[in-house]
């Protein structure tokens, strides 16, 4: 799986310098649908991170995983002074280099060495792609590209290379990452997504206090479901629109929107 989201990233990462090297000084400036950021902050964000990552004495100062969304707006600020053509080179680089390290995070015995990643949980190595696939997929067609984004330009493939492991992302980090939001879990709860990156999952109450625990398929016992698309759980799983707008639900409706109400992926 973790070696289709480096395809799936190579693919991406294409797609946005393609974007990148066509935008105008003005669409540069635009607001983008992350909040208070423009679409030159979003690519910012998206080459900084990686670079941050590659080498950490370009992480931010006073930055933490624990406190993730704090940490992306440091980035994005330091780079605030930079030209263009700056932003756009550390992300060509960055990227670049990290389609290297992420081929080599694919065998063992690193792939299967975890790692602690404050607020997103603990992963295997091997997940890392997926985990850059997923904030780059979820910038690029939601954050900058219309109908949600201000730039207009075709979007790339929704396909499995992409949508694959950029949800496996998506329900690995979701237990840590809403664990506060989603510890009123008290029934199995099911969700089933259409798409090349579909599947159905039941998230299970928390066992002794700890997270939710998620499971591949349909477990039979759920007190509600929800149904979406892979593509459109990008969109409302990171709070970017309601849920309500993309979600069919069956079962206990009010139940289902308390947990609907918990996803927040970052």
């Amino acid at each position: 799986m973790s070696k289709l989201a480096v395809e799936g990233f190579r693919a991406e990462r294409d797609a946005i310098l393609g974007v990148a090297h066509s935008l105008s000084d003005h669409e540069w400036e635009l607001p983008s649908d992350c909040a208070g950021w423009t679409v030159r902050d979003v690519v910012a964000h998206m080459g900084g991170s990686l670079h941050g990552v590659l080498d950490p004495s370009y992480m931010p100062q006073g930055g933490s995983l624990d406190d993730p969304e704090a940490m992306m707006e440091l980035g994005v600020a330091e780079r605030r002074t930079w030209s263009t053509e700056q932003v756009i080179e550390e992300y060509a680089l960055a990227t670049g280099q990290a389609l290297d390290v992420f081929t080599s995070f694919q065998e063992p015995p690193i792939a299967d060495t975890m790692i602690p990643m404050g607020k997103l949980g603990t992963h295997p190595m091997s997940i890392l792609p997926a985990t850059f696939l997923f904030d780059h997929y979820c910038h690029l067609r939601v954050d900058v590209l219309a109908p949600l984004g201000p730039i207009d330009r075709p979007e790339p493939p929704r396909d499995e290379a992409r949508l694959r492991p950029t949800v496996e992302w998506m329900i690995a980090g979701l237990p840590a990452m809403c664990e506060d939001e989603l510890a009123a879990v008290d029934r199995p709860f099911v969700l089933e997504l259409d798409g090349p990156g579909g599947g159905t999952w039941t998230i299970h109450p928390p066992a002794d206090g700890g997270l939710v625990a998620v499971v591949e398929g349909d477990t039979g016992d759920a007190a509600a479901r929800a149904r979406s698309t892979d593509h459109h759980f990008v969109v409302w799983g990171t709070q970017r629109r309601p849920w309500r707008d993309y979600v069919e639900v069956e079962g206990d409706t009010d139940y289902a929107a308390r947990v609907l109400d918990g996803i927040n992926i970052i």
